[in-house]
């Protein structure tokens, strides 16, 4: 988490830091980032960049979660605007974000150099329990009148596993370079496939 002093800064200035964070993890992985370049797009000394940060690690995990928010925001805007239906909302949220041109190359750098925190951040974005406001969301815009659940705690694991594919699907388009069409068809036929089962009735 950022210093007290990150949160203090006036918004103008917290604005040119969060630009600075996001132009140099765009350009590298969290790896192979350097403070020196962030302070000097941010026009800092060093020195105010540790009275925000205690590290490189603290301001890339920062920015990370405030970008999983916003992925956060607008799958329950997708939710909505698709009258709660899961999977529709699925395949728009997955459209979105692997077409967002100003995010692209920092979601791309995180999940292409994913550790364990990272993944454990998307493949339960739906579900974290520090995020519990989003699951409650879904749960009350939900149409669970289209879904085979016996109760809404099946929502859960559900949610758990469309994560993990999505998580999948994005990684493979980033990684094969795959046009988007192509990312989009793969994807959809991992949805029909967790849509319809396997198993013969």
């Amino acid at each position: 988490m950022p210093k007290k002093t990150f949160y203090n800064l006036p918004a103008e200035k917290k604005l040119v830091l969060m630009e600075a964070l996001q132009h140099e993890f765009s350009q590298a992985a969290l790896a192979d980032a350097s403070v020196a370049n962030i302070i000097q797009y941010a026009n800092i000394p060093r020195g105010s960049f540790y009275q925000y940060f205690h590290d490189k690690e603290d301001a890339f995990y920062y920015l990370f979660d405030q970008h999983v928010h916003i992925a956060m925001e607008t799958f329950l805007s997708k939710l909505k605007k698709h009258d709660g239906r899961l999977f529709e909302a699925m395949l728009a949220f997955f459209e979105v974000i692997i077409e967002e041109k100003k995010n692209f190359h920092f979601f791309k750098n995180a999940l292409l150099n994913m550790n364990h925190r990272m993944e454990n951040a998307f493949t339960n974005i739906f579900t974290d329990e520090k995020r519990a406001g989003h699951f409650n969301a879904i749960t009350t815009i939900i149409n669970f009148q289209e879904l085979k659940l016996k109760s809404h705690d099946e929502l859960l694991p559900l949610m758990k596993l469309l994560s993990s594919v999505t998580v999948h699907a994005i990684i493979e388009k980033f990684s094969k370079e795959l046009p988007l069409d192509v990312a989009v068809k793969n994807y959809k036929s991992q949805l029909e496939f967790l849509k319809k089962g396997v198993i013969k009735q």
